[in-house]
């Protein structure tokens, strides 16, 4: 009796350990996405090669996760199977923001000098501080729970929004002749769009495993019936 309670404790306790790491995890990525677009605009800060660790450094997160949610149905069985995918599945999306925002510097460090973003760029700006909002406010629902669901369901009905934006900025700059920008300089320009698009793609699927079952996460949220 008392070594299966033991190992209920145990189960549960890993479960926690996991929930706090997720906060860990999306800490770091809202200091690397900080970090990264001071050096795309700047050419100032932290160098790839810190960008590079600290992306490792959420890569290692992510093993650890996916351990103790392992380790955690190995002592408890099918008991907390659904909140055990869903952390994983949450992991994933964290740790492929990090893959954009490494993207992100190599962009800024691979072609110094070069990143214009012309008439994009207040939009640009305002898109940027959206993803730093959105990356706090789900810290914060991980870290309170305070209105989780209403906040959720808030950046669900937003994505849409962001969505029509970057969408509405990739066919000006595909289809304006008179942006003023370079061949090269508007490449660059549409993959940092991209890899912000992308980011934002990612939290909207963290946000949505607050309101939606497993299968549906990614997905469109559903109105309350």
């Amino acid at each position: 009796m008392f070594r299966s309670l033991i190992q209920w404790f145990k189960a549960e306790n890993l479960l926690a350990q996991a929930k706090e790491q997720i906060i860990e995890m999306l800490q770091e990525d809202l200091s690397l996405f900080k970090e990264a677009i001071r050096l795309l605009w700047t050419e100032a800060g932290v160098s790839i090669n810190e960008i590079r660790e600290r992306d490792r450094q959420i890569n290692r997160h992510v093993r650890e996760v996916r351990k103790k949610v392992l380790t955690h149905l190995a002592f408890s069985g099918s008991a907390g199977l659904d909140m055990s995918l869903v952390l994983i599945s949450i992991a994933v999306d964290i740790e492929r923001i990090g893959d954009h925002t490494k993207d992100i510097g190599y962009l800024a460090t691979d072609y110094p000098g070069k990143f214009k973003a012309g008439e994009f760029k207040d939009e640009l700006k305002n898109f940027e501080n959206e993803l730093v909002d959105r990356l706090q406010i789900l810290k914060g629902i991980f870290e309170s729970g305070e209105d989780a669901a209403a906040k959720a369901r808030e950046m669900a009905r937003s994505h849409s929004e962001m969505d029509r934006q970057y969408r509405a900025m990739i066919s000006r700059l595909i289809n304006d002749e008179k942006i003023g920008l370079s061949a090269s300089q508007s490449t660059m320009l549409a993959l940092y769009m991209r890899y912000l698009r992308r980011i934002e793609g990612h939290i909207f699927n963290i946000a949505s495993a607050e309101v939606n079952p497993f299968h549906r996460i990614g997905f469109k949220i559903k109105g309350k019936k």
